[in-house]
């Protein structure tokens, strides 16, 4: 698998990153629910960071950023797609540890087909 800059020297698939747990499926009816329409995923981190709680919120609070997701998509020019989700958006319960805002990447997969994958910016 060689291309303009030599061969690949090492590969990670998205395949196995859901295997490793590095990203969380995210099922079409939820996705659906706030108008994304292909395959959809949330990295780890940013799924304990905005969405995992010990209040029992998590669906809550993952639609809150689903629909922030949403809008951002809907509002750019562009396949990615950079926002903030403020602190003041999520219910309450939900103590963030630093990030103030989340990248949602917009990508062909092995078929060519698009997916999105949603992750903190310094997993991008």
């Amino acid at each position: 698998m060689d291309d303009e800059y030599g061969p690949v020297v090492a590969a990670y698939t998205r395949a196995e990153a859901f295997e490793d747990g590095t990203f969380v499926e995210i099922s079409p009816v939820t996705a659906s629910a706030v108008g994304i329409e292909m395959p959809l995923a949330i990295t780890a981190g940013a799924r304990r960071e905005f969405v995992v709680g010990d209040d029992g919120d998590e669906g809550e609070r993952l639609q809150v950023v689903l629909s922030a997701v949403a809008r951002a998509v809907e509002q750019a020019p562009t396949n990615e797609v950079c926002f903030v989700v403020p602190a003041s958006e999520l219910p309450s319960g939900q103590a963030l540890a630093g990030a103030d805002r989340l990248i949602a990447c917009i990508e062909p997969d092995s078929t060519g087909g698009p997916v999105m994958t949603v992750m903190l910016p310094h997993e991008m």
